[in-house]
């Protein structure tokens, strides 16, 4: 996706996004989330940035063959909002579902993200 629509902080935001997705870590993670964010995920409750290092790099070490692909975007203000793909096998089986992240940033860093999508894909 080009994103041409967006502000100069939320294109360097989503392009580190998609950085990051390219080759995720949970060291990474502080790369986009401030430690003192608010963290809202669906399906593991809310945490904090610094917390959530640790919750990426367990997401990863879970899931096998986790991959996010970025797919659209669109801000306003100071949120922006990143549409995406996910597949990981689960339980066996490849799954691949969609959501979303609605990121509230400031400095470019994000101070507040929502992580949405349906949780009933995660199930066994």
């Amino acid at each position: 996706m080009t994103a041409t629509s967006l502000s100069p902080e939320h294109r360097d935001f989503y392009e580190r996004f998609q950085s990051f997705w390219a080759a995720p870590s949970g060291a990474r993670v502080a790369e986009l989330i401030a430690p003192h964010a608010t963290i809202h995920f669906t399906g593991a409750g809310t945490f904090s940035g610094a917390d959530y290092v640790n919750v990426m790099q367990g997401m990863l070490d879970a899931m096998v063959g986790l991959k996010v692909t970025p797919l659209d975007c669109a801000g306003d203000g100071d949120r922006l909002y990143i549409f995406w793909e996910t597949s990981a096998v689960i339980a066996g089986s490849t799954r691949t579902y969609k959501g979303v992240d609605r990121f509230r940033i400031a400095d470019g860093m994000a101070i507040e993200e929502h992580v949405i999508f349906d949780s009933a894909h995660l199930q066994a």
